[in-house]
């Protein structure tokens, strides 16, 4: 298998020190999401290193641990900037598994939608909340037990963070999730400067 596209399009500048930090946090955060959707995420993050053939970028289990520790909201903080090789193929990892969790997502965020707008006894959909309810409460656990204390952020704005999230990742798991979660990341990471 080649390269992810977003792969192919490389700037040849040092990537500016705060759009590092803002894409490390948010791509962070996508494969903690991940994690708490599916709980053998990591490896399954491992096996698409080669199936994207990633290996020269993370060629193992701990160059995986170091780009997602370049999140300064980590405890396990490592003091370097993440560059535009690292957060492209964190990138093509979070989009890839996502399109394998399309179906799952869609599940998701179509039952928050409808908890949102009190239709969830209507549909009968008690069963399916709890899987939203269960998977916030695995995001909210591992967020606060990875990221450094005092805490960025209030408990309920760490589950509102986990709702965004699932609609993030079903947004990038679609056609072209690759290019459309790697052009948000940059625009949300040029906002928040």
């Amino acid at each position: 298998m080649s390269q992810p596209a977003v792969l192919d399009r490389s700037p040849l500048a040092e990537i500016p020190h705060h759009i590092a930090t803002s894409l490390s946090i948010d791509l962070d955060c996508l494969l903690l999401a991940l994690e708490a959707i599916d709980l053998s995420a990591v490896e399954v993050m491992l096996g698409l290193v080669e199936q994207l053939s990633l290996q020269d970028t993370i060629p193992n289990r701990v160059a995986l641990w170091r780009l997602r520790s370049a999140n300064p909201l980590r405890k396990q903080h490592q003091k370097i900037l993440l560059d535009w090789q690292g957060a492209k193929a964190l990138t093509a990892i979070a989009a890839a598994l996502a399109k394998m969790l399309n179906t799952y997502l869609r599940l998701l965020v179509n039952t928050q939608q409808q908890a949102y707008e009190n239709k969830i006894e209507t549909f009968g959909l008690q069963q399916n909340l709890g899987l939203v309810e269960e998977y916030v409460e695995r995001f909210y656990a591992n967020y606060r037990s990875r990221m450094r204390v005092p805490l960025s952020l209030e408990p309920a704005e760490i589950r509102d963070l986990a709702r965004q999230l699932l609609i993030q990742l079903l947004f990038c798991s679609g056609s072209a999730g690759e290019a459309r979660l790697w052009h948000s990341l940059l625009t949300q990471a040029n906002v928040s400067q």
